[in-house]
């Protein structure tokens, strides 16, 4: 009991940490069309009414965000009809939504098979609540999803209804750490709906000392995360990922090592900008410049030559 209790003092000092942030947030959604979103189903789940975005249409498909996220805060208000059924899911391959990702679920309380496990706030038949939300269907509500590392929080109302470390839940074991946030169509009857509006988010990956941490992780996985969002990050994390070549952290060094070569290979990709690749090649010539190490500037400059290469 002692070690639960210091585990969820210690989750709140980081959750309050992370509520300072409000600043960074970015909308997702415009009020006007689905610009940012895609509906890879063949008939479509949402439409966009009076500035709400609405799951109307019975079974349609889901709605999901083109840009992948793998920690982040995710929050946005939520309105159920009477028996309205929906959710959200989080670090998800749309083309096997729920084998990859899980749904945090958006329910109501007169729908059938609303224990803890499958309501409002759930990790859908994952993780069940342990404060149960108010369920009350045709009024507006707040839900706050964050996705830190291997810890899911999940909020309604600003209320904490559900934590998850995701290595003691066996189910979700092997899930993605990265990928697309998407809201479930409505699941329920025709008639039935759910309404969503001041949908943002706060991408903790956009800072380039939270993915360093994730560098020096005991634990692979979120090692691998941190390097691949590094990788996306590109020129603005290379001076960081220069100065892990010189720490004596040989798991950290290897995966910074790995993730500047893929920074430098990713610069002949077709869909990279030339005002991109110009950045890549500042920061490294940067990087060399203020290296004190002779092997980190022997490895940084190897990398300017391939740059230059092609």
């Amino acid at each position: 009991m002692k070690r639960v209790s210091i585990f969820f003092a210690f989750l709140l000092i980081s959750l309050a940490g992370f509520s300072q942030n409000t600043d960074r947030f970015t909308s997702l959604f415009n009020g006007k069309d689905l610009s940012g979103w895609m509906m890879p189903g063949k008939v479509p789940g949402f439409e966009v009414l009076d500035g709400v975005l609405v799951a109307a249409p019975h079974n349609g498909s889901e709605l999901y965000t083109e840009t992948q996220y793998g920690n982040f805060i995710f929050k946005f208000e939520y309105l159920l009809s009477e028996v309205g059924n929906s959710g959200v899911l989080i670090r998800c391959n749309p083309e096997n939504p729920w084998g990859t990702g899980v749904e945090v679920q958006l329910l109501a309380p007169w729908t059938p098979y609303r224990d803890d496990l499958h309501c409002t706030g759930s990790i859908y038949g994952h993780v069940a609540v342990s404060n149960r939300p108010d369920e009350t269907t045709g009024i507006w509500h707040t839900m706050e999803i964050k996705c830190n590392r291997k810890n899911i929080t999940v909020s309604v109302d600003g209320k904490i209804t559900t934590v998850a470390d995701v290595d003691t839940v066996k189910s979700m074991q092997g899930k993605n750490m990265a990928g697309a946030i998407g809201f479930q169509s409505n699941h329920s009857k025709e008639g039935e709906f759910a309404k969503f509006r001041n949908v943002s988010v706060l991408n903790l990956d956009d800072d380039p000392d939270y993915v360093k941490k994730g560098f020096y992780s005991a634990d692979a996985d979120i090692r691998k995360q941190a390097g691949e969002a590094a990788v996306l990050k590109g020129a603005s994390i290379i001076e960081t990922l220069a100065q892990m070549l010189s720490e004596n952290n040989p798991k950290a060094q290897a995966g910074a090592k790995q993730a500047l070569f893929d920074i430098a290979a990713r610069k002949s990709a077709v869909n990279i900008s030339k005002d991109e690749k110009k950045a890549v090649e500042k920061a490294f010539k940067k990087s060399v410049k203020n290296s004190s190490s002779e092997i980190s500037k022997n490895y940084l400059n190897w990398l300017l030559e391939m740059l230059s290469a092609d």
